[in-house]
């Protein structure tokens, strides 16, 4: 399976970091911050971007998936990558809790011991460094470098009678081992008298011979080689070649190491070969891991709600969340729901894209259950888009058919209603005012969704229209909204002599209309200044279930008690309603024509 392949590299991910657009990459891949960092992604093409912080958070849960589902033998090049660079950085700490995760996987391993020797030696911790090289010169007794190296711990610790016996055992396997030679020379000249077993003659060449006795054994000569450091009899130190300096760091033998093979594997050989296996890039088919074996559904549930992700989208953070769930939070908060961190940028963006490796691989793997999740959210958005049955409810203001009604939304709750509206496709939603002893009055008007401007900080700008009349049947809640079992209104039909007389009415009725608009006084102007101009007189007055558009927008407008508003506005009766609007309409224009 190539699931864990990262597309730049084509090797398993390391250190996974999920973009913007939904495609993971191993962090190293991305360069950030680098000469070669990309800038766009390498398969969509769409634009990388960066937090203000230039920083790219590791993908935690992709970062679980893979220590689950990878090899052990790939693991362990991974550590032993990492603590290299730890090392390399001067993180000993690091390095060595690193390099104990590696022994935990596998004891024996002599490159982890070596690494770990290092750590504990530059962290001070002498004993803990010798007892790892002990291992390494046990397993490894015909290699002078671990010798050499427990030289090295026990001269730290001041015992240099010990360290320059490992010194002088090093020079045994390789009499031309320049650094062991050089140490042991360091220490004999060092010391205004020779220690103790130790017999020193000067060659005819000046350079000192240095005779250790071991159990009446005759030692090696201890002899200068080219490009080592020496000393002169009177103690002065001569130059050291730039090659000398290498050998005598410590990175520097741990390359010896690994070179002349005392290691096991060297890093780069063992880490593609394990990642090649892991992958299938070099193996058959059947050698590849099974990952329905290695993972279960609990591996891949959302920590929000408790069920197996759908949509998941990672946050800037490193943290995956099911697209609706993250939403729901920062319709709360712009914090991560996991480690508080402000999603502040992430919400401004406004983008939420699937991670693309996760619904793969939950696809591949638990292929039943997803489609089983699937089956869920489709039921869910089959309620959420029954426009009769427990439709959301925004309590707010009295809405009339035909007329626009802007809304600024900031609550969350009213910020997931429309959102909700929007993912079922119905972008319906009921509108209804206040009432006292109830949680909204019985009748109200459903809204239909034609703009939403989503603001930085979560807001939202929405431009509504108004559809069709209802009356409220039943009252619920859902997620901290308002919901409504309805029934749509809908004006009785008259015909002949009634429609005639109707028809009468409805022409006069618009006529005071047009000339209480069309008013010169002031107080007027100012108010239909505000609203949308007076609509047309439509040909058929009984086309819609709810009447003529322009009933409604003088009813919006007229400066009446809303009780009387909700009276007129639920009454099916065509002619009941434009008898009540020509009253009012005389009375207005009689005041003003009598004050005038």
């Amino acid at each position: 399976m190539e699931v864990f392949l990262c597309p730049s590299c084509g090797l398993a991910l390391r250190d996974p970091v999920t973009v913007a657009c939904g495609h993971s990459f191993c962090r190293r891949c991305l360069a950030v911050g680098g000469e070669a960092s990309p800038s766009k992604c390498g398969l969509c093409g769409a634009r990388l971007t960066l937090s203000r912080s230039g920083a790219l958070a590791c993908n935690v849960l992709l970062c679980s998936l893979l220590e689950k589902c990878l090899d052990r033998d790939t693991k362990l090049a991974r550590l032993k990558t990492d603590v290299q660079e730890l090392l390399g950085v001067g993180d000993h700490g690091g390095a060595l809790r690193t390099a104990q995760k590696g022994l935990a996987l596998a004891p024996d391993d002599l490159e982890l011991r070596v690494y770990r020797s290092e750590a504990y030696a530059a962290l001070q911790q002498y004993p803990e460094a010798l007892e790892d090289l002990e291992m390494l010169c046990a397993q490894e007794p015909k290699e002078c470098e671990g010798f050499y190296r427990k030289g090295k711990v026990l001269l730290a610790m001041g015992q240099k009678s010990e360290a320059l016996l490992q010194f002088q055992h090093c020079l045994r396997l390789n009499s031309s081992f320049h650094a062991a030679q050089y140490e042991a020379e360091k220490i004999l000249m060092n010391h205004s008298s020779p220690l103790t077993g130790t017999v020193m003659e000067p060659n005819s060449d000046a350079s000192p011979d240095l005779r250790l006795s071991d159990s009446g054994k005759e030692p090696p000569l201890f002899v200068p080689f080219e490009g080592e450091p020496t000393q002169d009899l009177k103690g002065k130190k001569l130059a050291v070649s730039d090659q000398s300096q290498a050998e005598l760091s410590m990175s520097g033998w741990l390359k010896k190491m690994s070179n002349s093979g005392v290691l096991t594997k060297k890093k780069g050989d063992m880490e593609e070969g394990a990642l090649a296996e892991t992958t299938g890039a070099k193996s058959s088919q059947d050698a590849q891991p099974d990952f329905g074996a290695l993972l279960s559904t609990t591996d891949l549930e959302c920590s929000l709600c408790i069920r197996l992700f759908f949509e998941p989208v990672t946050t800037p953070c490193g943290h995956t969340f099911c697209r609706e769930c993250v939403e729901r939070c920062m319709d709360h908060r712009p914090n991560c729901p996991l480690c508080k961190q402000s999603l502040r940028e992430y919400l401004k963006a406004g983008k939420y894209s699937t991670t693309v490796l996760l619904e793969d691989l939950i696809s591949a793997v638990f292929p039943s259950e997803m489609a089983d999740r699937k089956c869920v959210h489709q039921a869910e958005m089959a309620e959420l888009s029954n426009l009769t049955k427990n439709i959301p409810i925004f309590v707010c203001i009295m809405s009339f058919p035909g007329i626009v009604c802007p809304l600024h939304v900031f609550e969350p709750r009213y910020r997931l209603m429309m959102r909700r509206c929007q993912e079922t496709g119905t972008k319906m939603f009921g509108m209804c005012m206040y009432e006292n002893g109830k949680s909204f009055a019985d009748y109200g008007c459903m809204l239909e969704i034609q703009k939403i401007e989503f603001l930085p900080d979560g807001r939202s700008l929405v431009k509504t229209i108004g559809k069709r009349r209802f009356k409220v049947l039943r009252r619920g809640h859902r997620d901290g909204y308002n919901t409504a079992d309805i029934e749509y209104l809908e004006d009785e039909k008259v015909e002949g002599e009634e429609l005639a007389e109707l028809q009468h009415l409805h022409d006069r009725t618009y006529q005071l209309t047009q000339k209480l608009y069309e008013h010169e006084d002031i107080s007027f102007r100012q108010i239909f200044m505000h609203h949308e101009p007076l609509p047309e007189k439509e040909e058929d007055i009984q086309a819609s279930p709810d009447g003529p558009v322009w009933c409604w927008w003088i009813l919006s407008i007229l400066p009446l008690d809303m009780t009387l508003k909700l009276t007129i506005f639920s009454d099916t009766s065509l002619k009941a309603r434009l008898t009540q609007l020509k009253r009012v309409l005389n009375i207005i224009l009689e005041n003003y024509d009598s004050s005038s």
